[in-house]
């Protein structure tokens, strides 16, 4: 009797049942992974903003130890006519040599506004360390201010903005720009004596994109989207009285990206929480949902209210 022989020709694998089990299995752990990967780029982003919020508040520090004063929120010099704003550099411009780019704040001609030619590539300029790597909106972006010009009239994007205070409808930034409270105002020369609510118990910085306002309700004619700057605030073609002093500073009327404020508020892309720098150079997330009078005392420089944990 013969053996039987063993069909060698036969090949082994997986059966289509099989395969479609290891793809779903797959799936399942993309699915699971995912949101832990995204988290943890977050964590990695939100740190690297922190570590920029501290560089800043290391430099105001710097600047208020060389100078006996903090840096204005933004210069303005009437001209002939009393129209425009003849100068217009802001905070962060000044602070450039503060922050190692001393070669791009002499590039500057402050003999004439920040938004004149002479200055147009310095003030085109995107810098990382204005710049929060969760923030979408500003980097390679541009605050436009004259698009009928050529070349158009326009200011690199940032994510951080100075404290200018509580503000209403009578007083705000924008209309009455030395009535602030805050640290940061038109031609502001604040030194840390002069914040006796504490160093700690004062906003100095915080976060604000370039993105849409957050609103349920848009304004018609209203601004859609936020206008921030590391280089200055100015004019508006159309109405030549308003500085824009929000393109680099912010009011705690509306707390950070509370629905229906306005671009003078906060917006930060970390999700439900703005990083801050306090005056004594500390870095702190704080809640978008923190109390609205607990908001408005941590911008105040000497409004003497009795704060709560923040």
């Amino acid at each position: 009797m013969f053996p039987k022989i063993k069909n060698v020709n036969r090949a082994s694998g997986f059966t289509l049942i099989e395969l479609l089990v290891v793809i779903a299995i797959i799936a399942v752990l993309v699915a699971l992974l995912l949101p832990a990967v995204q988290q943890a780029r977050e964590a990695a982003r939100r740190s690297a903003c922190k570590n920029n919020l501290k560089q800043l508040g290391l430099a105001l520090h710097n600047y208020e130890a060389t100078f006996s004063t903090l840096p204005p929120g933004y210069l303005h010099a009437f001209g002939a006519s009393l129209d425009a704003n003849q100068m217009g550099f802001g905070w962060g411009a000044m602070l450039l040599p503060q922050l190692e780019q001393s070669a791009l704040y002499e590039s500057f001609n402050f003999n004439v506004p920040v938004f004149h030619a002479a200055n147009r590539v310095t003030r085109e300029k995107h810098l990382t360390v204005f710049l929060c790597p969760s923030d979408p909106f500003s980097d390679g972006n541009y605050v436009v201010r004259d698009d009928t010009v050529s070349p158009i009239e326009q200011y690199a994007a940032a994510t951080y903005a100075a404290n200018w205070g509580p503000a209403n409808a009578s007083v705000n930034l924008d209309d009455t720009p030395l009535q602030s409270q805050g640290v940061f105002y038109r031609n502001s020369r604040s030194r840390f004596r002069d914040i006796v609510d504490g160093l700690s118990n004062t906003l100095a910085l915080g976060e604000r994109h370039n993105g849409p306002l957050p609103t349920l309700t848009p304004s018609p004619g209203g601004h859609a989207k936020y206008e921030n700057t590391w280089v200055g605030a100015v004019r508006d073609v159309d109405d030549l009285e308003d500085d824009h002093g929000h393109m680099v500073l912010f009011e705690t009327q509306f707390r950070p990206n509370e629905l229906d404020g306005d671009d003078k508020g906060l917006a930060a892309p970390h999700r439900g929480m703005c990083q801050f720098t306090l005056c004594d150079g500390s870095v702190r997330a704080i809640s978008e949902n923190i109390d609205a009078n607990l908001y408005n005392a941590l911008g105040t420089r000497a409004g003497n209210e009795v704060l709560g944990e923040f």
